[in-house]
C-alpha cells in the first residue's frame, strides 16, 4: 500500500470517527470532572489540581467543536444504497452535547472569575440551543429518533440553565445583593439579645438560643458550622455585623470557663473542625451545584433526570422494534444515554450524601431522621487532616540565570518530586506538612489571648475600636515587647515593611534551628522549634506563591535578591557534621556586605540570629527562646490573615484552602475583625476588607 492510499484511508477513517470520538471524549471529560471536581475541596495536591484544570478547560471546547462537526454529517446527507434511511444519529447526538455543556454537579467554576462569565454562558446557551434546534428541524420526519432527541433537548436546557443560575448567584454583584438582604434577616435574630447575655452562657443555653437544643450530638457541629457560614457569607460580601451577632459565634467556638483541662485541650481541634465544614459550605456555593436544595433547583434537577431516563428507555424500545442504524452508532448512543443517566444518578447521590443533605436531615429532629443520619453519615477523620505547603529559601537555590536553576534542579540531592516541581516551575512548593493538633492549639491559644486584650463589652458608641486596630496591626512586635526585647522589636519588626520582616525572621529561624542542632541532639529540641520552622516555611511559601494574599509591598524583589545571596552563603550554618561557626563573625558579615543588594535581608538576618542565640541565659532557656519565636510567627500569620481580602481567601479554596484562610475566619468569628461592629453601630452597610 503506497503512501497516498494510506493517507486516503486515514482521512476516510477520521471522517467516519471524528464526530464519534469527539462526543465520546466529551462524555469522558464530564465523567472525569464529576469524579474529581469536588475532591479539590479537601485535597491540596498539584496533580489533582492540574487534572481538574485540564478537564475543565477542555470540556467546553471539545463539546462546542463537536456541535460544529455535527453540521457536516447531520440530516439526510448520509443516506445511501446500503442504508436508504437518512442518518439522523448526528442530529440525535447534538442535544446530548447540550447536556454536556451544562456541566457536572461537582464543578461549575474552576476559579472565581468564571462566575463573572455567567452572561457569556447565557449567550452561549442561546446559540447552542438554536444550533441543536436547527439540526432537529432539518432531521424532522417519520424517524422516532427525532422525538427521543426532544427529551434530551429538554434535559440539556434544564441542565445548562441550572449551571447559568449557579454562576449568576455566585457572581460578585448578585452575591452582594443577596447578602444585603440576608444581613438584615440575620441581625433581626439577635436584635433582642444584647451581647452581654452571652457571657457565662452554658452550652445548653446557647443551643436553646440558636435553636440547636434538639439536634443530636453527632450533627451539632454541622449546624454550628452552617450558622458560622451564614456570617461568613456576609463577611465575604464586604458587609458588617453587630457585636451581638459575633458574640454568638464567639460562644460557639470557645468552651465555657468551667471546662475541664481535657476538653479545653480539644477546643482548638474542634474549632478548626467547624471551620473546615464552614469552608466546605462556601466552596460548594462558589464552585459547585451541591448547595441547599430550593424549589427552583429541585424542578430543574427533576426535569433533567426524568428527561434523560425517559430518553434511554424510549431509545431501547425503538431499537428493539426497528434498527436502521449501524451497530457502532447504536452502541455509542447507548453509551451516551446510559452515561448521562449514570452521571445524573451520581450527582444525586453526591447531593444526598453531602453536608447540605445531612444538615437538612438532622434539622427534621425526628427519631427516624436521626437513625438514618447515624446510619449513612460518616465523619471521615481524613477530611480534617489538612496540609500546609513548605518553602525554604535556603533550599530554593535561587540564581540569576534560568539555565543555572535548571542545572541545579537536575543535580539536586532532594527527592525526584522536588526536582520535577522545579523543572515545571513549581519549586515554590518543596514539600507538605500536616497541620498538627499542637500547631492548632498554639494558634488557638494565641487568638484567645489576643481576644482577651480586646474588651468584650462595648457600652460607649465607639469604644475599643482603636484598640482593635492596634491589635490587628501587631506583626511580631507585641510578643517581643511583652518579653522586654524592645530593641529587637524596633530593628526586626517596627522599622521594616512586612515582607522584609518576614524574610528576616525566616532566615534567622533557619540559622537558629541548625545552630541548635549542631550544639545538641535534634530530637531534644523543644516542639516549638519545629512548629516555628513549619510556620516560617509556610509564610515564605505564601510570599513566593501567593503574594496577593499578603499586604502590598516589594516582597518579590526582596525574595529574589535575598535568595540569590543566600544561595552562596547558607552552607556556613548548614554544614553538618562539619560545622562552620563563623556565620556570625564580623568577617562573615563584611563579606556579605560587599555584594549585598539593598533589598537583601541576609546580613540583618544573621545579626538577628546572633542576638537570639545569645539570649539563652540561666533564666531565659532554649524552650523560652523557641516559644517566643513560635509566637512571633503566629502573630505574623494573624497579621497576614487579617490583611488579606476575602476574594483571595475564596480563590484559595480551589486548592484545598490555606491555613491563612482558616485563621482569618477564626479571627472574624472571635470578633477580631473590623467587620464586627459595636452594637451601637449600624448593623449593615459597607465595611473594608480586613
Amino acid at each position: 500500500m503506497d503512501i497516498n492510499s494510506l493517507s486516503k484511508r486515514a482521512q476516510e477513517l477520521w471522517n467516519e470517527w471524528e464526530i464519534r470520538s469527539l462526543i465520546l471524549s466529551s462524555l469522558f471529560l464530564q465523567s472525569l470532572l464529576i469524579v474529581t471536581g469536588n475532591r479539590r475541596k479537601n485535597h491540596t495536591g498539584i496533580v489533582l489540581g492540574g487534572l481538574v484544570w485540564i478537564a475543565y478547560m477542555s470540556a467546553d471546547y471539545v463539546t462546542t467543536y463537536a456541535l460544529g462537526s455535527v453540521s457536516r454529517v447531520q440530516g439526510g446527507s448520509k443516506a445511501n444504497r446500503k442504508n436508504p434511511t437518512p442518518n439522523n444519529i448526528p442530529a440525535f447526538w447534538a442535544p446530548i452535547l447540550l447536556v454536556h455543556l451544562g456541566g457536572p454537579d461537582t464543578i461549575t467554576a474552576y476559579a472565581l472569575e468564571d462566575n463573572e462569565l455567567w452572561f457569556r454562558h447565557l449567550f452561549q446557551l442561546a446559540i447552542q440551543t438554536a444550533t441543536a434546534s436547527y439540526y432537529l428541524f432539518k432531521s424532522w420526519g417519520n424517524d422516532p429518533l427525532v422525538y427521543i432527541a426532544i427529551l434530551i433537548f429538554v434535559a440539556g436546557l434544564a441542565k445548562y440553565g441550572e449551571r447559568i443560575l449557579v454562576l449568576w448567584l455566585a457572581s460578585s454583584n448578585k452575591f452582594r445583593d443577596i447578602e444585603n438582604e440576608e444581613v438584615d434577616t440575620f441581625q433581626r435574630e439577635f436584635s433582642k439579645l444584647p451581647s452581654t447575655v452571652f457571657f457565662g452562657m452554658s452550652k445548653e443555653d446557647l443551643n436553646k438560643v440558636l435553636k440547636f437544643d434538639k439536634i443530636i450530638a453527632e450533627a451539632l457541629y454541622l449546624h454550628e458550622a452552617h450558622f458560622l457560614f451564614r456570617m461568613f457569607k456576609i463577611f465575604y460580601a464586604d458587609l458588617a455585623l453587630s457585636h451581638s451577632s459575633h458574640m454568638a459565634s464567639y460562644r460557639i467556638l470557645t468552651p465555657p470557663e468551667n471546662t475541664d483541662t481535657e476538653k479545653s485541650k480539644n477546643a482548638a481541634t474542634y474549632a478548626f473542625k467547624v471551620i473546615e465544614v464552614e469552608l466546605g459550605f462556601m466552596y460548594d456555593v462558589l464552585f459547585t451545584k451541591l448547595t441547599s436544595v430550593c424549589s427552583k433547583r429541585t424542578i430543574l434537577r427533576s426535569i433533567s433526570f426524568l428527561s434523560s431516563a425517559s430518553a434511554l428507555v424510549a431509545f431501547s424500545l425503538m431499537i428493539m422494534n426497528k434498527c436502521s442504524y449501524t451497530e457502532t452508532e447504536v452502541i455509542i448512543s447507548y453509551i451516551l444515554l446510559g452515561g448521562g443517566v449514570v452521571l445524573e444518578i451520581y450527582g444525586v447521590i453526591m447531593l444526598l450524601l453531602s453536608d447540605w443533605a445531612m444538615l437538612r436531615l438532622s434539622s427534621l429532629k425526628k427519631p427516624w431522621a436521626n437513625a438514618v443520619f447515624k446510619a449513612i453519615y460518616s465523619d471521615n477523620n481524613k477530611r480534617w487532616k489538612r496540609y500546609m505547603a513548605q518553602h525554604d529559601l535556603a533550599d530554593a537555590k535561587i540564581n540569576k540565570g534560568l539555565w543555572t536553576m535548571v542545572k541545579k534542579s537536575l543535580v539536586c540531592k532532594s527527592s525526584a518530586k522536588v526536582c520535577f516541581l522545579k523543572l515545571i516551575g513549581k519549586n515554590n512548593i518543596q514539600r507538605w506538612e500536616v497541620i498538627s493538633d499542637e500547631l492548632k492549639e498554639l494558634i488557638w491559644k494565641y487568638l484567645l489571648d489576643k481576644r482577651s486584650r480586646y474588651s468584650h463589652e462595648m457600652p460607649d458608641p465607639d469604644p475599643g475600636m482603636n484598640d482593635l486596630k492596634e491589635i490587628l496591626a501587631e506583626r511580631g512586635d507585641q510578643v517581643l515587647k511583652s518579653m522586654g526585647f524592645l530593641e529587637i522589636s524596633r530593628s526586626a519588626v517596627v522599622e521594616l515593611d512586612f515582607h522584609g520582616s518576614l524574610l528576616l525572621w525566616h532566615i534567622a529561624t533557619d540559622i537558629c534551628y541548625h545552630d541548635d542542632i549542631r550544639k545538641g541532639d535534634a530530637n531534644k529540641l523543644p516542639p516549638s522549634s519545629k512548629m516555628s520552622r513549619s510556620l516560617s516555611n509556610y509564610m515564605l511559601y505564601i510570599l513566593s506563591e501567593r503574594p496577593n494574599m499578603l499586604p502590598k509591598g516589594i516582597g518579590g524583589a526582596r525574595y529574589k535578591q535575598t535568595g540569590i545571596q543566600l544561595t552562596e552563603h547558607s552552607w556556613c550554618w548548614r554544614s553538618i557534621p562539619e560545622p562552620v561557626t563563623h556565620w556570625c563573625s564580623e568577617e562573615f558579615l563584611k563579606e556579605i556586605q560587599k555584594n549585598e543588594n539593598n533589598l537583601s535581608m541576609l546580613q540583618d538576618a544573621c545579626k538577628l540570629a546572633n542576638e537570639l542565640q545569645h539570649l539563652e541565659t540561666g533564666k531565659f532557656t532554649k524552650e523560652d527562646k523557641w516559644s517566643m519565636i513560635s509566637k512571633i510567627w503566629v502573630e505574623m500569620l494573624t497579621y497576614a490573615a487579617s490583611n488579606c481580602g476575602w476574594k483571595q481567601h475564596g480563590q484559595a479554596l480551589t486548592n484545598g484552602g490555606e491555613l491563612l484562610t482558616r485563621v482569618c475566619l477564626l479571627m472574624a468569628h472571635l470578633g477580631l475583625s473590623e467587620q464586627c461592629l459595636p452594637s451601637a453601630k449600624t448593623s449593615s452597610g459597607n465595611a473594608d476588607n480586613p
